[in-house]
């Protein structure tokens, strides 16, 4: 059961180091000091004073790692992004474990988690950031706690994986596939649950599960290689390559670089026009636009973030004008062949495709929840800019490995990908044998569609599903932090 507690600011920085001495037994109150100054430093929106705070709260870096070297690039990531956050409440759900509820001014809802050390000082020993309300994000059904024997080799450990998969199997909670690989060797991969409902298909390491949103990565790589090539910049606007498109005032305020960033204004494509419309007349990013591009925008562009599928599919737009190539098949060439997803692609549903799974949802038409049926008429018809590509786990750790060895981006470019600093003039072609070793979390949702790449560059954790979200991101955090604890200590 989840224990809830809200936040009650009484304490100062100074009263609680105060409380900190003189409750020496009780974690709970020196972590959620810690996590909230965290995120106040946050809010406050100096960088500077955020590093300052990592460094005196978290626990220390060897001198000169990969890890501190992005301490500074994080704390200008948070704060450019994420200055002015109100405060909502505190969450606990476990030990030594708590996220802290915030909203930002526009009115999204963001969990920064954070993870501390099971013994005094209890320093932070790891955060992360989700987006949106918990019942949609972080909801869903209880899974059974994921324990290993104390100092599990890696045998234990795979078999310890393998069973807590079979458990969630057997309570169908899970159907779909899971590979956990170490310093991109793959330790253990599994398939469970059926592929096709309807003909009692079993799911196999290969087969192929619809992505979700994971596709804006590859639309994301696709702009960094043209920007690149020198084919655009991500100040230019959307006039400057597409001058045909339907709202002129529109095209000459959004730039590329909104687009990227969900700060254009754009809305959504997943609108009550969409859901009355066949779902063959939508094929290529361009098909999209009558369902939003003539709407106003919901705010000047820049002026905050709001998740937008609509902006993603101006860029897969964009990519074709400026490749020539139409946004599937630039992907295929440029990311997944030089990536090696050798069984990845965009396979529409009313073609004929082998080993390719059926999502499955319960939500109905309003979202309420219902009978479990396939999800034909909730999705368009084939993968484009904005989602819903087709491909394995696999392939999943062939994609996080391209990009760490810089085959997809040159190393300047893969900093980016990874949340640093635009590369300046001159540093694009800067390369480098270092494996990168930036952590990432990229996640896919609809109805019937769940997967999730969470990887550091030591532990990826990849898992695929054909039923409904959350459920590849609870396992992702039932399974990564203490899986990437035990194979620390086995490896290191």
């Amino acid at each position: 059961m989840k224990k809830t507690r809200l936040l009650v600011l009484v304490c100062s920085v100074i009263v609680a180091v105060v409380c900190r001495q003189a409750v020496a037994g009780f974690p709970e109150l020196i972590e959620e000091r810690r996590a909230v100054g965290f995120v106040k430093a946050v809010q406050a929106g100096d960088a500077q004073a955020l590093l300052a705070y990592m460094h005196e709260n978290w626990i220390p870096a060897q001198e000169g790692s990969d890890r501190q070297r992005r301490w500074p690039r994080i704390t200008r990531m948070l704060t450019k992004r994420h200055a002015g956050l109100e405060i909502v409440g505190v969450e606990a759900e476990e030990p030594h474990r708590l996220t802290v509820v915030t909203r930002d001014p526009g009115g999204t809802t963001l969990r920064f988690i954070f993870d501390f050390e099971a013994a005094d000082p209890f320093r932070i020993a790891g955060m992360s950031v989700e987006a949106g309300e918990q019942g949609r994000l972080r909801g869903g059904p209880e899974l059974p706690p994921f324990e290993l024997p104390e100092g599990a080799g890696e045998k234990a450990i795979v078999t310890a994986i393998g069973r807590w998969f079979e458990a969630l199997s057997q309570r169908d909670l899970f159907s779909g596939t899971a590979l956990v690989a170490w310093r991109g060797r793959p330790i253990f991969t599994g398939a469970w649950g059926l592929a096709s409902r309807e003909w009692n298909v079993p799911n196999r390491i290969d087969t192929r599960f619809n992505l979700g949103s994971i596709n804006k990565s590859f639309t994301k790589i696709a702009i960094m290689q043209l920007a690149l090539q020198g084919k655009l910049t991500l100040d230019d606007t959307i006039i400057d390559h597409l001058p045909g498109y339907p709202n002129g005032e529109v095209a000459r305020k959004v730039t590329i670089r909104h687009l990227l960033g969900h700060t254009s204004g754009l809305g959504d494509i997943f609108n009550d026009v969409f859901f009355r419309s066949s779902k063959a007349l939508y094929r290529d990013p361009r098909d999209f636009f009558p369902l939003f591009a003539n709407e106003p925008l919901r705010f000047e562009p820049g002026e905050r973030f709001e998740y937008s599928n609509a902006g993603y599919m101006v860029l897969g737009a964009i990519i074709e004008e400026v490749s020539g190539e139409p946004y599937d098949r630039y992907v295929v060439r440029h990311i997944f062949e030089q990536a090696g997803m050798k069984d990845s692609g965009f396979f529409a549903k009313d073609e004929p495709a082998p080993n390719i799974a059926v999502g499955y949802t319960s939500r109905g038409p309003g979202g309420e929840e219902g009978e479990l049926r396939n999800n034909l008429f909730h999705l368009p018809i084939r993968g484009n800019s904005a989602g819903s590509a087709q491909s394995t786990v696999e392939d999943l750790l062939a994609f996080d490995t391209a990009l760490r060895e810089h085959t997809l981006l040159p190393f300047a470019y893969t900093e980016w990908y990874f949340g640093g600093e635009e590369p300046q003039p001159g540093s694009a072609t800067e390369t480098t044998a270092e494996r990168a070793s930036f952590g990432t979390a990229i996640a896919g949702g609809a109805p019937g569609v769940s997967a999730v790449l969470e990887s550091d560059g030591d532990l990826a954790v990849i898992t695929l599903s054909n039923y409904d979200p959350p459920i590849t991101e609870a396992i992702a955090r039932q399974l990564y932090r203490p899986l990437k604890r035990a194979l620390s200590e086995v490896n290191d």
